[in-house]
């Protein structure tokens, strides 16, 4: 992931930055164990059952925005930080998932079908680092872990399938029902809607979201 960050001092211990982020849509690393903590923890976190979604084989790009409120601990030029953070972000991805569908009064496996995700968060949280002073106007920022929850301001799924266009209305029906059956998707929050060429889910109120920032560093330059 790219960034840049501007910070601006406040006084002798607090600061305020601006930090912009881009990641351009790839697949993401460690995919293997984000699959199988996706499978393990997130109907809690998140609601939706990711038993049938493929993570692994995900394609995910993101981009955004974190302004934060910086405190600075003690007097030494290596100084531990602490930042209250707020994270705005787009994520665009594509993810494989494998759904049932009755055709001909037979209930097939629609294997792994790509599934186009348009999905807009609004979080804030905690974030815990360490600035280190490499030179009289270079530093290095290690940022260890920033939890952050939230709300999905927007999320949006399509599936385009050829099979779509074969199901009779019956069958469009039975694959709603399926689709929210699969995933545990909770109707307070998504809409189903299958049709002649499309599948949809889409959230019409605002969705719970938890994430963490992970290790970074970032390296800045005094001016």
């Amino acid at each position: 992931m790219l960034s840049v960050q501007y910070e601006r001092r406040l006084g002798k211990h607090w600061s305020f930055n601006n930090t912009f982020f881009y990641r351009k849509r790839s697949q993401i690393p460690l995919g293997n164990e984000f699959d199988q903590l996706a499978k393990k923890y997130s109907l809690g976190l998140t609601g939706v059952d990711f038993e049938h979604i493929f993570v692994d084989q995900a394609h995910l790009g993101v981009i955004g925005y974190s302004p934060e409120l910086r405190y600075y601990f003690g007097e030494r030029k290596n100084r531990w930080f602490l930042g209250l953070f707020g994270q705005f972000e787009k994520f665009d991805a594509i993810i494989p998932a494998s759904m049932d569908a009755t055709y001909q009064g037979q209930v097939i496996e629609i294997s792994k079908v790509p599934i186009s995700f348009d999905i807009r968060t609004s979080s804030g949280g905690i974030l815990i680092g360490k600035q280190f002073m490499l030179a009289k106007n270079l530093y290095l920022d290690v940022v260890i872990i920033g939890p952050h929850i939230g709300t999905g301001n927007k999320v949006y799924a399509l599936v385009q399938e050829d099979l779509l266009g074969q199901l009779n209305e019956s069958d469009r029906q039975n694959l709603e029902a399926s689709i929210y059956q699969r995933f545990d998707l909770n109707r307070k929050y998504y809409q189903v809607t299958v049709t002649e060429d499309k599948a949809e889910i889409n959230a019409f109120r605002k969705v719970p979201y938890a994430s963490i920032r992970g290790f970074g560093l970032n390296l800045g330059f005094y001016f």
